[in-house]
């Protein structure tokens, strides 16, 4: 079997399942727009890019729709030009939204194509937290309606959509679902283990609370994981806080220039700064030892896409406080697996990570049950060769 993934990062959702296709034989092909990425063994890397940005005159409905068509025209220019180099792909998948493989049929026109889906842009707005403005309403909406264009186009192609929850497929329209697999991407469950861990910085015997993001921003409750803090650090003289990610906004409404959310909080906050650890982005083993000392893991998002930090932390088998969300309550249905708090409530998520603290036992039963689900519905070592077998039959069947 001959396959290309196309995304405009690397490694993203297909990285490694790539590498696990490439050592069960097939021919992997990598489409990227990362310029410092390297391929996995055993696979290629073919760099694309758009030969221009988006115009400034471009209708700003449609900025979004450009800058995909132009993504789709790189991906295409680099297909033709490495076609005397590469195999004719039996299947092409790729990140749909952002142009990445919009072109495929165009340069291979009988090769199946599946569309990776993450999210569907609706309005009133899902993702915000809140209930939408009434100002502006009739805008809003048409502009949302016009950020699906890029996906639609993909849609069109499509021979199959993955999409990893029910909760991001239930954003699409019905005529879509009919086509989707819901399928998780698959997390490392064998490495992401309960084990023992240390992590630098924290002395012996403190109590240790962690949150990981990618950004700090409201879309991933940072600002009442802050607060929450502040409530735990009055009463809980041992108490320290881990947190990873970086101080910027990546989901959600961006802040003036010069301004960030850390900052926000910090000034909002009276914090005990040397109890509070901002650990910047953590390579693969220092991010598994933090799961791994973590004895309450706080977890917060507005109805969105789930982050798989959530999933590696049930399946290290951390105590968890979660926020009471769908995509949440999707992979956690009831309190046997985590402690469950209202969205946007600090002091319920310092209540609950007290309750977690005081009550060693009742959170190690949580932890345990929360890695049982993880190894169910999202292990990889089952989702990967669940999906190798689709795609094979895919190509080997025609369209779903």
């Amino acid at each position: 079997m001959k396959i290309i993934f196309s995304h405009q990062n690397f490694p993203a959702q297909f990285g490694h399942f790539g590498a696990y296709l490439a050592r069960c034989g097939w021919d992997v092909t990598f489409f990227t727009a990362a310029r410092d990425a390297t391929p996995p063994e055993g696979c290629r890397m073919l760099r694309m890019g758009a030969h221009r940005d988006p115009s400034a005159q471009t209708h700003r409905y449609l900025r979004g729709l450009e800058s995909a068509v132009l993504n789709a025209q790189g991906f295409a220019n680099a297909a033709m030009r490495a076609r005397d180099r590469i195999p004719a792909p039996d299947i092409v998948v790729a990140h749909s939204g952002w142009g990445s493989g919009s072109f495929a049929k165009a340069v291979w026109p009988e090769t199946k194509f599946v569309s990776y889906a993450e999210w569907y842009y609706r309005w009133p707005p899902r993702d915000t937290g809140r209930p939408a403005a009434a100002e502006g309403a009739e805008d809003s909406r048409a502009h949302a309606m016009a950020r699906n264009l890029p996906m639609l186009l993909d849609f069109d192609q499509a021979d199959r959509i993955w999409c990893p929850t029910q909760f991001q497929a239930d954003q699409f329209p019905a005529t879509h679902r009919a086509r989707m697999t819901v399928r998780h991407d698959g997390v490392d469950c064998e490495t992401f283990a309960p084990g023992p861990a240390r992590i630098e910085g924290v002395p012996e015997g403190a109590e240790v609370v962690t949150y990981a993001t990618r950004g700090m921003e409201p879309h991933r409750g940072f600002p009442e994981f802050m607060r929450a803090l502040a409530v735990l650090q009055k009463t809980r003289p041992r108490l320290h806080a881990v947190i990873a990610g970086q101080d910027r906004v990546a989901y959600g409404e961006k802040l003036p220039d010069g301004e960030s959310w850390k900052a926000r909080m910090l000034a909002e906050l009276d914090l005990d700064l040397s109890r509070v650890h901002f650990a910047g982005l953590l390579p693969h083993g220092r991010y598994r030892a933090l799961l791994q000392a973590s004895q309450a893991h706080v977890y917060l998002t507005v109805p969105f896409v789930l982050s798989w930090s959530m999933i590696e932390a049930m399946a290290a088998g951390c105590p968890l406080v979660v926020s009471d969300s769908p995509p949440v309550r999707e992979v956690i249905p009831d309190d046997s697996m985590a402690e469950i708090v209202p969205s946007g409530d600090a002091e319920a998520v310092a209540v609950a990570v007290a309750r977690l603290l005081d009550d060693p036992q009742t959170a190690r039963r949580k932890g345990e049950a929360a890695r049982r689900r993880a190894l169910a519905g999202y292990d990889r070592r089952w989702i990967w060769p669940a999906r190798a077998q689709e795609l094979a039959e895919l190509c080997r069947g025609g369209s779903g």
